[in-house]
């Protein structure tokens, strides 16, 4: 088969068909650099010039089209942009709070909720919590017409980028408390819906907002929630069915209406493989990061059980990632020897690049182009 476009290219894996090679994905949802790694990798890289990020309040808050052209990425992301009423609130240098009124605290490389807004509070003092003002706090200009120049202009297969980041399960568990909304869910469930309601409520708002101007333009539109541990998923099946499942499903429907060529990527880390079919239901085209060190969640089982009605985003784990060069070519191959025959694989990070050097990022990408050359293995 001749070299086709990335568009091309990607567009043929998501219709579960093998392309020239497999679409390789860098800096989307779970495949960014934190800062520290970003640097490193620039540097090593002699890429020129600093840019600004592109979010606040993270420790992997860099998008860099120079990287993503470098490693040949078969991808472009559009992100909603957000008012100056979005701003973090610095308090100091490691704490600030965030539109949905969250205090968040930096420690080392991770960001932790500091203070919960609902915690503590009753059902009544609750509904009168004021949530974002998706108008106020985001705002859509001049996306219509960038997206529609990266559509005509470049070859590239266009994302909209999580806009919210943190999906049901995880904003309420930020808003409520982990434990205390993990209890509200099972003594007095009327009150768990409502807070979930009210979040479903600006979720629609964000994503009518985004795709109203993106939406024709396309390919993939994302969405997250993480629903698993390393061994186990965080809530039940029975609850997630009650609680979470629903909301997705309008929010999909949503997705799918305003961008109905586009394919609905998925994240959730951890142990999730018995609420697949779940995901499935609600809309799920493409799930990431399908982490295979997480309980269950073995690559080829995976291409087995939902390799018709998946594709299949990431993969590649964090472990070998730090290793050796040996170690991280021979997971890139694992990884495609289990999920690229006949399509349906983007091959990219498990989870953000955290401690990996760059020759290992280099030689990732490198083995990824050499090896996901169909037919696989010959």
């Amino acid at each position: 088969m001749s070299e086709l476009t990335h568009r091309e290219r990607v567009e043929l894996s998501l219709k579960h068909q093998e392309p020239d090679r497999i679409p390789l994905d860098f800096l989307g949802h779970s495949s960014l650099l934190l800062d520290d790694a970003y640097f490193r990798l620039k540097d090593y890289l002699g890429i020129q010039g600093d840019i600004e990020p592109f979010r606040h309040g993270s420790t992997a808050n860099y998008y860099d089209e120079r990287i993503l052209e470098y490693f040949s990425i078969d991808f472009r992301r559009l992100f909603l942009l957000v008012t100056p009423a979005g701003q973090m609130l610095y308090k100091d240098t490691n704490t600030f709070i965030c539109p949905w009124g969250i205090i968040w605290r930096r420690h080392g490389i991770f960001i932790h909720a500091e203070k919960s807004p609902l915690e503590g509070l009753d059902k009544g003092e609750a509904r009168n919590y004021q949530y974002p003002d998706a108008q106020r706090v985001w705002n859509n200009q001049g996306l219509a017409e960038k997206a529609q120049h990266l559509h005509e202009n470049t070859d590239y297969a266009l994302v909209a980028r999580n806009p919210l980041t943190y999906g049901f399960l995880d904003r309420a568990c930020r808003l409520r408390g982990i434990e205390q909304f993990m209890m509200d869910m099972v003594l007095d469930p009327e009150f768990a819906h409502m807070i979930i309601d009210n979040i479903l409520n600006v979720h629609l708002q964000v994503y009518d907002l985004f795709l109203s101007a993106v939406g024709p333009f396309v390919q993939i539109v994302e969405t997250g929630d993480d629903l698993g541990a390393q061994n186990n998923l965080l809530i039940s099946p029975t609850t997630y069915r009650e609680f979470i499942k629903p909301a997705e499903i309008k929010l999909n429907n949503l997705i799918k209406s305003l961008a109905p060529q586009a394919e609905i990527f998925r994240h959730t880390d951890g142990a999730v493989f018995d609420i697949i079919p779940d995901l499935i239901e609600t809309g799920v085209t493409i799930l990431n990061p399908v982490q295979p060190s997480a309980a269950g969640m073995d690559s080829k089982r995976l291409k087995a059980s939902f390799g018709n009605q998946l594709t299949f985003h990431g993969g590649v784990d964090q472990k070998p990632q730090e290793g050796t060069e040996q170690d991280i070519r021979g997971e890139v191959r694992t990884r495609i020897d289990s999920f690229a025959t006949g399509g349906g694989y983007i091959l990219s990070t498990c989870n953000h690049i955290m401690a990996a050097p760059p020759e290992n990022v280099v030689a990732m990408f490198d083995e990824a182009l050499v090896y996901g050359q169909y037919p696989i293995g010959k």
